[in-house]
């Protein structure tokens, strides 16, 4: 399906897609051995992994977490150049609820693009209003000190995986061999990287609970 219909179904397709999300849910729940939750999907799915997106998940809306996660609790989560494009209240408010309704092993892997990284170029493709696509839509240019913060006062740990540091060091240690999940936008993946070089990267963070 072409992109610009493909978009177009999908914004006609609202009142459809949560009650076919929770059809899709009622099977994967029962026959997962582990609730692993992809947020903010999009068009991306992954084998083993359940895909939501605004209109099947409202991150802000507990009524929606308990819809799903009454029964099954969240073992693994899945959020790849998402939060960037909300506000800090609505990541707040989605970090308690995953908190509640989470496995107390949880993982939550989260990509974002990164504040720190050392070229000004790709600074400029991702900060929010720059040229690359949807940076107009973007509300905030985290890097892993700004974004960490956001969790830890909730209860959460963390350990840095792919990271521009303060002096404009690179640090990796991502494989998609990690059942973790997968970014496409990393060092490892990304097209732009093929010389060898970190030139397109992303601030990836694993984020666990410390507290109940």
């Amino acid at each position: 399906m072409p992109s610009a219909l493909r978009k177009w179904a999908y914004a006609h397709s609202g009142p459809l897609l949560k009650p076919a999300s929770l059809f899709a849910w009622f099977f994967y729940s029962r026959f997962s051995d582990k609730i692993r939750l992809i947020i903010g999907s999009g068009d991306t799915l992954y084998k083993g992994w359940f895909p939501t997106d605004i209109k099947t998940l409202d991150l802000t809306n507990k009524k929606d977490f308990r819809r799903y996660f009454k029964k099954r609790k969240i073992d693994l989560v899945l959020i790849e150049h998402v939060l960037e494009h909300l506000e800090i209240a609505d990541i707040e408010m989605m970090a308690q609820n995953i908190k509640e309704f989470a496995n107390p092993n949880i993982n939550i892997r989260v990509a974002v693009p990164d504040g720190f990284h050392a070229d000004q170029a790709y600074i400029d493709h991702v900060r929010p209003g720059g040229t690359g696509p949807a940076a107009d839509e973007h509300k905030h240019l985290f890097n892993y000190r700004s974004l960490s913060e956001i969790f830890v006062k909730f209860g959460y740990g963390f350990n840095l995986i792919e990271y521009w540091d303060e002096d404009r060091n690179f640090h990796s240690t991502y494989k998609n061999d990690d059942e973790k999940g997968h970014i496409k936008r990393c060092f490892l993946n990304h097209r732009k990287n093929k010389d060898g070089k970190p030139n397109y990267t992303s601030l990836i963070i694993d984020f666990y609970l410390t507290q109940p």
